[in-house]
């Protein structure tokens, strides 16, 4: 499998300053609490932990839209 060129906190904090309006949930494997509280801070909305299920993207979805 092929490494990725950019990790989560670098992709939440490049789409962060494009938009700083917009709502992420991020979708990580990690189970680094460092990690996760960084994407945070730095802009993301929420966060789903890797395996999950398709309920609790569509709860995250929809309580983003709900704020």
């Amino acid at each position: 499998m092929a490494r990725p060129k950019k990790d989560g906190l670098t992709v939440v904090q490049e789409i962060i300053q494009f938009d700083p309006n917009s709502k992420i949930i991020l979708i990580t494997a990690s189970d680094d609490q460092k990690i996760i509280r960084s994407c945070l801070d730095s802009g993301a909305s929420s966060y789903v932990s890797k395996p999950f299920d398709f309920n609790t993207i569509l709860k995250g979805i929809s309580d983003l839209l709900a704020k």
